[in-house]
């Protein structure tokens, strides 16, 4: 049997209900306010940050181009000059642009018969360190950048040397492509280099700029658009592509080499003398060589055996005539 409440209990529950201290069957506890969460759009067109080039062979291009470009500056500076090529990342080219400092020199580069155009970067410490050369300073001191743009007559200083940048971009797609690059423009402010729409892919390749007290970038910009088409020739001519790259410099050494002076002697034996017995050498002595005037004698090149020849004469003159080649295992 269950407990009945005696009065004083009832009275107390009544109170307490009245009071509000124990709450109605009926009535429901107030629900708690909503946290409020802010929600991130998630596009999964664009690009979301930089991400790494996936271009097949690209790399080896890249190389190539690296290597034409520091043989360009270092004939126009006529001091050592070195590029080697850094990261290739893909950005969407607004967020690539918005990284840049306003102080570069911007070259806007034609890419016939490919329909986008690209962008020489040449970066601030690198511009004005060519300029101070080109002008006829002492780029060897330590510069002090002025933090600024570029203006009119710099940037027409530097168009022949941003030039030269298009004529190895050339030499370089030649074993992939035909391509007839020019420099269309030089500008210091990025709100005039569209050459793609801002939400398009574009490729940046870093190249470091090396040489005494320098120490910068050059960046090429290219559209991902324009380079698709050269995607399979970069996958099936790679191998191609990396034995002709060297192929006029094997040639040039090839032809200085055979221009070169080389000291011949013929030899036909050695002696063995103390410093005693050559003090005491007087005009009439014979020294015994050891061997019979008809031995073969030693032909060699700086100073390196290489021939053997018989001794004799030619149109009245002392000579020597090559029997054989030497083997230098054998020696």
């Amino acid at each position: 049997m269950e407990r009945i409440l005696s009065k004083e209990e009832i009275a107390e529950l009544l109170s307490a209900v009245h009071d509000g201290e124990i709450p109605l069957r009926d009535e429901e506890p107030e629900p708690p306010a909503e946290v409020k969460r802010e929600i991130s759009s998630l596009n999964l067109v664009a690009l979301q940050g930089p991400r790494h080039c996936k271009i097949e062979n690209f790399d080896l291009v890249l190389d190539t181009l690296a290597r034409h470009l520091g043989i360009s500056l270092t004939n126009r500076m006529q001091r050592s000059i070195g590029v080697r090529r850094s990261i290739m990342q893909v950005y969407e080219y607004d967020t690539f642009l918005q990284q840049l400092a306003g102080r570069d020199a911007l070259g806007v580069i034609r890419l016939d018969p490919l329909r986008w155009r690209g962008v020489f970067i040449f970066k601030e410490k690198l511009a004005f360190y060519l300029l101070e050369h080109l002008l006829g300073g002492a780029p060897d001191v330590n510069l002090n950048l002025p933090g600024r743009s570029l203006t009119a007559i710099e940037t027409s200083v530097l168009r022949n040397t941003i030039a030269d940048a298009c004529l190895d971009l050339n030499k370089t797609f030649a074993p992939l492509e035909k391509i007839e690059s020019s420099l269309v423009k030089i500008e210091s402010s990025t709100r005039l280099i569209n050459i793609v729409p801002g939400d398009a892919s574009v490729l940046a390749a870093h190249f470091v700029v090396t040489g005494n007290n320098l120490e910068d970038e050059i960046v090429l910009v290219l559209p991902m658009a324009m380079l698709d088409p050269l995607k399979e020739k970069m996958r099936e001519g790679s191998a191609v592509f990396s034995e002709s790259q060297d192929r006029p410099w094997q040639t040039q050494l090839e032809q200085e080499i055979e221009q070169m002076d080389v000291d011949l002697s013929a030899q036909m034996a050695t002696l063995n003398l103390t410093v005693r017995d050559i003090l005491n050498f007087k005009v009439g002595d014979i020294l015994d060589l050891g061997c019979a005037p008809s031995s073969p004698l030693q032909v060699r090149a700086a100073g390196q055996p290489k021939f053997q020849a018989i001794a004799g004469t030619h149109q009245g003159k002392k000579a020597v005539r090559i029997s054989g080649r030497i083997n230098r295992n054998n020696l």
